[in-house]
């Protein structure tokens, strides 16, 4: 696919912003203006309601321990975090787990417990409302918003995504 750029841009920014510019188009392998015009379109993706995604997610490997509740009783199962964002996270649950779990209309919410691999110490506790659920391989995936949460574990996440 073949830009067209007819049109030049010109802003003043400070010496400390064009030097990381510049190393992290030396990274990509870029220049700077590609870079820019990359880094635009990507946010204007993002903001442009074409995503339904109102926060950028980050991918990680976090183990999850999951608790909820359903006309049979309680269920309690690990998982693993897929990625977070500040308004939700995608669980994979294992094939071996999923025995224990039915995930439809019963199911309202559900609590997860997490500590975040940046070195906190602090567990991390959110209730969650499943909005997604996917089998991907063996893998069920959820993913799920947000529905709340002591204020340290949202300061938490968000340091942790920032």
């Amino acid at each position: 696919m073949k830009l067209n750029k007819d049109v030049t841009i010109c802003f003043r920014t400070s010496a400390k912003l064009q030097a990381s510019l510049k190393a992290a188009a030396l990274r990509e392998q870029v220049n700077v203006s590609a870079l820019i015009n990359s880094l635009l379109n990507d946010f204007l993706k993002t903001s442009s309601g074409s995503d339904k995604r109102r926060h950028n997610r980050k991918d990680s490997t976090i183990p999850v321990i999951i608790n909820g509740m359903t006309s049979s009783g309680p269920v309690l199962l690990t998982g693993t975090i897929q990625d977070v964002s500040l308004g939700g996270v995608r669980i994979a649950i294992p094939k071996h787990e999923q025995a224990t779990l039915v995930i439809n209309a019963e199911v309202k919410d559900f609590e997860i417990v997490f500590r975040l691999p940046d070195g906190s110490t602090r567990p991390v506790s959110m209730t969650c409302k499943p909005s997604r659920v996917s089998k991907v391989g063996d893998d069920l995936h959820i993913g799920a918003s947000f529905q709340d949460g002591d204020l340290q574990s949202y300061f938490e996440i968000q340091s942790f995504v920032m």
